[in-house]
């Protein structure tokens, strides 16, 4: 394997105690279930920037966009909603954005990130034939940049406290 990192999908298998961990597609979009899992402002500050608080429901519908080809998602554990995430349509047609994630305090630290990444990198593969993810990670966030490197996930540009990766799921 000569020092390859191993794939996110290959932690899900051995991470037992987390297998009942699925992706739901929030289609027809409901941002009051997004609204009410981040409910704190500094959470909602480390998902989304720029994003308003109180949460501006309009602002959400826009970003998330199925319509668009946008895919959002919810984030179980058994019957428990756990995070959120997205897969954002680029201008690429093999090409998503990792974007919105978010995982109840609680749960992390505790290898479900890296879980949410498989998952996503999986949709991403079998159900929009992607061949690379990109996202956005922001210096003042470790935790999530550990999990993105864990993921596989390399870093192609910086600028000031942002951070783009990226992650070749599919060779050319």
């Amino acid at each position: 394997m000569g020092g390859k990192k191993p794939s996110c999908q290959i932690l899900i298998l051995r991470n037992f105690r987390w297998q009942k961990v699925r992706l739901v597609e929030n289609i027809p979009l409901d941002t009051h279930v997004i609204a009410s899992l981040i409910s704190d402002r500094e959470d909602l500050h480390l998902v989304w920037p720029k994003a308003k608080w109180p949460f501006d429901h309009d602002q959400w519908r826009e970003v998330l966009d199925p319509d668009a080809g946008n895919k959002p998602f919810l984030v179980f554990e058994g019957e428990q909603l756990i995070g959120h995430a997205a897969l954002r349509k680029t201008e690429e047609s093999d090409v998503y954005t990792v974007s919105y994630l978010y995982l109840l305090p609680r749960l992390r630290s505790q290898g479900l990130g890296e879980i949410m990444i498989g998952l996503l990198e999986q949709y991403a593969t079998e159900k929009l034939s992607a061949k690379k993810l990109i996202l956005v990670a922001r210096t003042y966030n470790p935790m999530a940049l550990r999990c993105y490197t864990k993921c596989g996930f390399e870093e192609y540009s910086r600028e000031e406290s942002l951070i783009r990766m990226s992650k070749v799921l599919r060779p050319e």
